[in-house]
């Protein structure tokens, strides 16, 4: 309790030794308990769950489905390897199995397909799955999960309640990359399995080369942990990271902002986690803590240039952003208006010196970043969030203006 009192990660390994209370979901989600639950709903009102699905060693990059996408306008250029589609529970359950009985067959000697089925099961504290109706044994056992961690959760300095769930299922080795939540504060449960969590503290935006916001992989890291590639993003060797092995019935709290990459490196896996909402009245975030502040920073100068460009232009942002941070050795530079180039930059300048004017007078404790001139925190913003994040994926002959690949987005 003192750790969630400071607002610092732990994992509770106690909640759920007590006999005389229900276990919730813990020791109780299995494949073929979940599989009865939904068998019985079906027809036309049947839950359908997003399920994401790579080769092993690539699974499983989250990101947005096709129409988020499209709402995003997606400034960048965007061909995911994995691919996002809809499934039964008794569908995904049949992938999983066949998939773990081809690599048996095949001695593991061949790529095989993985499936990771991430849902949304909780809305505004209600339990549904994403607009379905849930079958009535998974609201319960959802209530009294709930139920159960709410004595814990309060005690957490700005968690107000139960906002939103997601349920995350999946096979032995997948791993979710790197990434932060932003501005809510996270309750794991794992009903079994074990995950091994890797966690850095908020900020840390030099050494984690974090995408953009208007990127599909927006909130994580360009940087692979399993094998950092440091001449590509030399600062990561200045990472902070903790590690922790989250194992049945544990509880692991985890602070908004706070970054966490999940790899299942043991067995298949269930987990169930509960983003909070705020206590009524709570200071920002940004407010709260010195260390997201640069989030902010990054934000509104994204913005300004998106804003800049409008709506018609939107997706020329990747390609202006590249050759802002490459110059003239970006393949785009070019082909952009360079008035608008420069207009951009300057821009951009501007946005910089109030955010150093914002931070100095109305956040308590400033941020080292104050330091810096506001040329140096746009050079250094290119550099980390723009530099290579147009050459880590084949764009197969795109060109700025050119629509790009959504085909693997949610089907």
């Amino acid at each position: 309790i003192p750790y969630i009192v400071r607002g610092e990660p732990v994992v509770i390994t106690d909640m759920f030794t007590d006999s005389t209370k229900p276990d919730a979901i813990v020791h109780k989600w299995t494949f073929d308990y979940l599989r009865e639950v939904f068998r019985n709903v079906n027809g036309p009102n049947a839950p359908k769950f997003y399920v994401a699905t790579d080769e092993d060693t690539k699974c499983c990059r989250y990101f947005e489905p096709q129409y988020k996408s499209q709402q995003m306008q997606y400034p960048y250029p965007f061909a995911p390897s994995a691919h996002v589609y809809l499934d039964s529970f008794d569908g995904f359950v049949d992938a999983v199995r066949r998939s773990n009985y081809n690599a048996i067959a095949d001695n593991f000697t061949k790529p095989r397909l993985l499936h990771y089925l991430h849902e949304n099961v909780v809305f505004d504290g209600r339990v549904s799955i994403s607009g379905w109706n849930a079958p009535e044994q998974f609201v319960n056992d959802i209530n009294a999960l709930t139920e159960r961690l709410w004595p814990l959760a309060s005690k957490g300095p700005f968690f107000g309640g139960f906002a939103y769930g997601k349920t995350w299922l999946g096979q032995k080795g997948i791993v979710m990359p790197i990434h932060y939540d932003a501005g809510a504060d996270n309750l794991y449960t794992m009903a079994w399995g074990r995950k091994r969590a890797i966690i850095a503290e908020p900020g840390q935006l030099d050494s984690f080369y974090r995408y953009p916001n208007s990127h599909p992989f927006e909130g994580q890291s360009q940087v692979n942990l399993t094998d950092p590639d440091l001449d590509k993003y030399p600062q990561f060797k200045h990472a902070k990271l903790r590690e922790a092995i989250v194992g049945p019935g544990d509880v692991f709290y985890l602070p908004a902002w706070w970054w966490h990459q999940f790899e299942q490196p043991f067995e298949d896996t269930a987990t169930l986690n509960l983003w909070s909402k705020d206590v009524e009245k709570a200071p920002i975030s940004h407010l709260r803590d010195i260390n997201v502040r640069e989030f902010l920073l990054t934000h509104l100068l994204e913005k300004s240039v998106i804003t800049q460009l409008g709506r018609k232009d939107a997706k020329l942002v990747g390609a202006y952003f590249h050759a802002l941070a490459n110059g003239e050795s970006s393949p785009y530079y070019a082909s952009l208006n360079q008035d608008k180039l420069k207009q951009a930059r300057s821009i951009m300048m501007e946005v910089a010196k109030g955010w150093q004017q914002m931070v100095s007078k109305e956040m308590p404790g400033g941020h080292p970043k104050l330091k810096q001139s506001a040329a140096a925190l746009v050079d250094e913003y290119l550099d980390r969030t723009h530099r290579n994040i147009m050459q880590e994926i084949e764009l197969n002959g795109w060109h700025p203006g050119d629509a790009w690949d959504l085909s693997r987005s949610a089907t």
